[in-house]
């Protein structure tokens, strides 16, 4: 895995209560390797491979910012934890934990997710092998 987020500018460790009262407030388990990236690192930034760009959200951002895209109403089996600052949004599906790609705009009225990986480790290797289209 390291190889493959070797550009990413990674924020400090999260803070052990942050991530414990993060953990209590969603109605869903994400996946061990996430919860062991965000302690240490609270989010990051950068580039992976070639073509591939991601902003993993950090902590104390996640509630608020899917409130704020409305994910409960348009994408309710879902959470964001990361973009592509290109409009793609990176969630995990909370019934399985797995991880999922969409378009923010539109999110999922007209097209199904598309699945990038059952952990965080998998979901980079995803981006990293991406090519452009």
């Amino acid at each position: 895995m390291q190889k493959h987020i070797e550009h990413l500018k990674r924020n400090a460790p999260c803070d052990h209560n942050e991530l414990s009262i993060f953990l209590s407030q969603i109605d869903f388990t994400p996946p061990a390797d996430y919860i062991d990236f965000m302690k240490i690192a609270n989010g990051a930034e950068g580039t992976i491979g070639e073509n591939s760009y991601l902003q993993i959200w950090q902590v104390g951002e996640l509630i608020q910012n899917n409130k704020d895209y409305e994910v409960d109403i348009y994408a309710p089996v879902y959470f964001i934890f990361a973009t592509n600052l290109g409009g793609t949004a990176y969630a995990f599906n909370k019934i399985d934990s797995s991880i999922v790609q969409f378009e923010f705009m539109g999110m999922l009225i007209d097209d199904d997710p598309i699945f990038c990986g059952t952990t965080l480790t998998e979901f980079f290797s995803y981006l990293y092998i991406q090519t452009e289209e």
